[in-house]
């Protein structure tokens, strides 16, 4: 039950209301309608008053009987108010922070979620063997041997990136509002859409890339040199210097092909390419004869089969050696 408010001249009011107030009680209720707010109420409660003496009613004069009938009816009309303790209002007040401090880690939550879902990160790895991946936006890559690449994309910018740790052969989709931006070894290397081969082992001191078609930027250490087809940079790690040399940059791509054929290729030409193509150094006898001419093709064949095709053309030896070289000598 609502407590009766001690402040309210309650008895004088009443009394006003049923004709039988005093001159000490009128001049009590005079000093207590001098508030505005109290005027107002008392306005209200006599209008509750004289709706219930028009109901015909009836009262006792006793105050406590007439506020407990009264009661339910003022509680509609008077406006609730809410009493702390100092206690209370502190744990109101700690309840209200913690609701404030929920809702921001949760718009926090929900922020970096909206954000992280936005920004993509795909990770690749070709450990045993070479293989063929294609990115999200069209871009073929062969990734070689014990090499890794990581592409990622966000909403919140127009490049396409990928870090590389190994070598890989791209052929890049073309998209002129989006940048191809590959780094590797420190080198980064800026491209629309073109065919590249890049190295970047973490084990060398240097990075090399070469330009099949198309136009690249390759920057290393604060350098920049614009490639053109049948070049490659060779980038010192850093050091901020960039050699460019003309050379047979397809030789450097051999590995990424599903097959490599030869038409009349001497044993000095063909270790060349078997080089790049099994990634081994082969090292050749000076006594080789170099006057024979091969003709072949080789898909998945294993160096050792394809070796010992040539030997039964030409007399020669060959030894696997444990530091990934193969010696061949005349027989």
């Amino acid at each position: 039950m609502t407590e009766r408010d001690d402040h309210i001249p309650w008895k004088a009011i009443i009394r006003k209301f049923k004709y039988e107030i005093s001159e000490e009680e009128q001049a009590e209720l005079d000093v207590w309608l001098a508030d505005a707010n109290n005027h107002a109420r008392f306005r209200s409660w006599q209008s509750l008053w004289l709706s219930i003496v028009k109901d015909n009613m009836e009262y006792v004069s006793n105050v406590d009987a007439l506020w407990k009938r009264m009661e339910e009816r003022i509680r509609k009309m008077e406006p609730k108010m809410i009493q702390f303790s100092l206690s209370s209002f502190r744990l109101y007040t700690a309840m209200v922070a913690a609701l404030f401090l929920f809702l921001f880690s949760f718009a926090g939550y929900m922020t970096t979620e909206w954000y992280e879902a936005s920004h993509a990160v795909l990770a690749y790895s070709s450990l045993n063997g070479k293989s063929q991946i294609r990115l999200p936006d069209n871009t073929i890559v062969w990734l070689n041997a014990e090499s890794t690449l990581e592409y990622s994309v966000s909403r919140w910018t127009k490049e396409r990136n990928v870090r590389l740790n190994g070598e890989a052969y791209f052929e890049v989709a073309k998209d002129p509002d989006h940048l191809f931006v590959v780094e590797g070894g420190g080198v980064v290397v800026k491209v629309h859409g073109t065919v590249f081969n890049m190295e970047a082992r973490e084990k060398q001191d240097h990075v090399d890339v070469s330009l099949l078609s198309g136009s690249v930027v390759v920057e290393n250490s604060g350098v920049l040199e614009n490639l053109k087809p049948g070049e490659t940079a060779v980038c010192k790690k850093n050091i901020p210097k960039i050699e460019k040399k003309t050379t047979d940059v397809s030789v450097s791509c051999l590995w990424a092909k599903d097959a490599l054929r030869f038409e009349k290729k001497t044993i000095d030409e063909l270790a060349g390419y078997l080089s790049e193509w099994y990634g081994v150094e082969i090292q050749l006898d000076p006594l080789l004869p170099t006057d024979q001419a091969y003709t072949f093709t080789i898909k998945h064949e294993p160096l050792e089969e394809v070796l010992g095709l040539i030997a039964k053309i030409t007399p020669i030896e060959y030894v696997f050696n444990e530091d990934n070289t193969v010696r061949i000598t005349k027989k």
